[in-house]
């Protein structure tokens, strides 16, 4: 990749679409339609490991990708065009290998980068709380050492496990159930550095397990943050020891927060220095070239971003009309 290539921040919601703008300067928000469906909702951004210009997104009408750095999109090869797109997850060993997470929640793999889609199906087990929404996979994760064992976070439903790359699945949420907070999931990770083990974000606050999800240990925050509603969660791209985490109040709330572990949960600090979010804070991502590029969102639209780790933010409002923030990424 030349070092001179424009990075960009994209956004994505559920009234408004895909916006995208670049990393460092002051151009305003492009709203991106070219290709996506009309009215297009976007809930889920991948951005491909080792190609930064080329870009999926998960809408209403299932996965479109892009090959020019989200200037225009294209409909990929994808029978059930009815399911909502919720999450992505590359095969840490082979990006070719690509899995999709929808509402209602079903797992869908590609082996040749988004060409084709087979469904893999999803056993969601016997906890799913029955809500105003169908169940959504929400977030996914393959662990660092076997590409066999996926995990699927369920909002709102508790984790699923899979030992045969999604051939079959089973509950790995022992210890949550019936609690309906609990089985609210909203991120899930695995590290390089703790083979087995699995990080989450729930209503409560987050989970770890380090038996592969057959039990799972809460970690308590109220100690150090007064919010501690969590919901997405990213690795570090430079240190398998680092997490980043939005929280906020509630789902729905007038608070939001980014919070950072440089040990995995064991200890903690609080990024969100030098600006208010006045929402829920809903994502954040890393910029795997320049790590030190950090950017999160709010639910209301507010996005901020920091080009010095955290030292400085700058607040990157986007268009009055985009409400329902639900993804955001850079690189």
């Amino acid at each position: 990749m030349a070092s001179n290539r424009q990075g960009y921040v994209f956004a994505g919601a559920e009234s408004g679409g895909f916006f995208r703008k670049p990393i460092g300067n002051g151009a305003e928000w492009e709203n991106v339609t070219a290709g996506l469906p009309r009215a297009a909702a976007v809930r889920a951004i991948a951005m491909h490991p080792q190609d930064p210009s080329t870009i999926f997104v998960g809408t209403q009408n299932g996965p479109f990708r892009s090959r020019d750095g989200g200037a225009k999109f294209e409909r990929l090869d994808f029978a059930d065009n009815y399911m909502v797109g919720w999450s992505f997850e590359f095969d840490p060993h082979n990006p070719d290998i690509v899995y999709f997470g929808t509402s209602p929640a079903q797992v869908y793999r590609s082996e040749n980068g988004g060409d084709s889609w087979d469904s893999l199906g999803l056993n969601q087990g016997s906890d799913v709380v029955t809500m105003d929404f169908p169940t959504r996979l929400i977030a996914m994760a393959v662990d660092q050492a076997d590409s066999n064992l996926i995990y699927a976070a369920l909002e709102v439903g508790g984790v699923v496990r899979s030992r045969d790359g999604g051939q079959t699945w089973q509950d790995c949420k022992a210890g949550m159930a019936p609690d309906e907070g609990k089985l609210d999931m909203h991120g899930i990770v695995t590290s390089p550095s703790t083979p087995g083990n699995v990080y989450i974000t729930t209503r409560p606050g987050p989970f770890t397990s380090d038996d592969q999800g057959d039990s799972w240990e809460f970690v308590d925050m109220s100690g150090v943050s007064p919010i501690t509603y969590t919901r997405e969660m990213k690795l570090a791209p430079n240190d398998p020891n680092t997490l980043y985490v939005a929280m906020g109040r509630a789902a729905v709330s007038h608070a939001g927060a980014l919070w950072r572990t440089r040990d995995l949960m064991g200890t903690w600090e609080r990024l969100d220095h030098g600006f208010e979010a006045h929402s829920t804070m809903m994502s954040v991502d890393v910029n795997r070239s320049h790590p030190e590029q950090i950017f999160c969102a709010t639910r209301v639209g507010e996005v901020f971003g920091t080009l010095d780790d955290g030292t400085t933010w700058t607040a990157y409002p986007l268009p009055e009309h985009t409400r329902e923030i639900r993804t955001v990424a850079c690189g």
